[in-house]
């Protein structure tokens, strides 16, 4: 499973990455929001770890971008930001039907890992969906 991790605090993302890969996952880092756009669609993840306040741009237009790419369009995403808790925020990510939920920055990787395995499907799933086709 691949997940791109879209966050501009480069200590954070690198800690994540680690974190993950350790649990089988792999990652790839994005430190802005055009390079986010630009790398979901050339390394079409699994699912996106997206921040909310990117330098040059937000997380919204990064997944306005994703979803309108015919490429990208159906993957995933978990919104992390320092406001992850924020009601407004979580609205304002309801109207994306591949928006998986905004969780606070301030978490542990347990909380991390739960959030990725609900937003992505087991992968018993994935593969007996795919049998005989």
């Amino acid at each position: 499973m691949k997940i791109l991790i879209v966050e501009d605090d480069l200590d954070l993302s690198c800690l994540l990455a680690d974190c993950l890969k350790i649990f089988g996952y792999k990652t790839k880092i994005a430190s802005s929001g055009a390079e986010g756009v630009k790398m979901a669609l050339s390394y079409l993840p699994d699912l996106v770890l997206l921040d909310y306040n990117l330098g040059d741009m937000t997380g919204h237009d990064v997944a306005v971008a994703i979803k309108n790419m015919r490429k990208t369009s159906e993957i995933p995403f978990v919104v992390l930001s320092a406001y992850g808790a924020d009601p407004m925020l979580a609205q304002g990510f309801a109207k994306f039907p591949n928006c998986r939920g905004s969780m606070s920055k301030v978490l542990s990787i347990k909380d991390v890992l739960k959030a990725i395995h609900k937003a992505l499907p087991p992968k018993e799933a994935k593969a007996h969906s795919h049998a005989g086709h």
